[in-house]
């Protein structure tokens, strides 16, 4: 795939209410939003998305979440309209970190506002970032995943994607094969 046709990646899903839901691909211009949605994440979510207390976003921050070049970083957003307004309900990225066998590994990562969580928005994003790192060429994703992170480990188990898991240093590193069918 080409940077400017994944830079323009969009799709409709449904939540399991039925609410529609846009997966989208980030842009520079979502980083008001971006900043609104962290102030729906609460510190227990933080720190499971990044290891540590994150009480504030900087600039760089924002800079690296919004301006991704879709070629090593491809980031998604799960997108609501609320009373005619686009509200960033979670994200999900992937980072290419190198070679796997024939093909390219990367790591992948997700984070959804509280007021969301258990509705399948992660298992949504992780289905469109799948395609897109197939399509890439990307053959696995690997995440370390703090084991008290029983929601991630649950969407990763539940993928259909073949997946192995070792604990290392106080994290689970979790590694799955994307050769196997596309998940559901």
């Amino acid at each position: 795939m080409k940077k400017n046709n994944i830079g323009n990646y969009i799709a409709t899903e449904h939540l399991r209410d039925q609410r529609p839901l846009t997966i989208r691909a980030i842009r520079p211009e979502d980083r008001g939003l971006v900043t609104d949605a962290l102030r729906d994440v609460n510190a227990e979510s933080l720190y499971l998305r990044f290891f540590s207390p994150k009480t504030k976003f900087t600039d760089e921050d924002l800079k690296q979440a919004t301006e991704v070049d879709f070629v090593n970083v491809v980031a998604l957003v799960a997108v609501r309209d609320e009373d005619g307004h686009d509200r960033i309900v979670g994200g999900g990225r992937y980072i290419r970190t190198g070679t796997s066998g024939a093909g390219q590994r990367a790591e992948v990562a997700f984070l959804i506002d509280d007021a969301h969580q258990g509705l399948g928005i992660g298992s949504r994003i992780f289905k469109h970032l799948v395609t897109i790192a197939r399509a890439s060429g990307i053959t696995q994703f690997e995440a370390e995943v703090l084991p008290g992170n029983r929601a991630m480990l649950a969407l990763f188990s539940r993928s259909g994607l073949p997946m192995k898991r070792q604990l290392e240093e106080g994290a689970v590193h979790v590694t799955l094969s994307l050769s196997a069918p596309a998940p559901g």
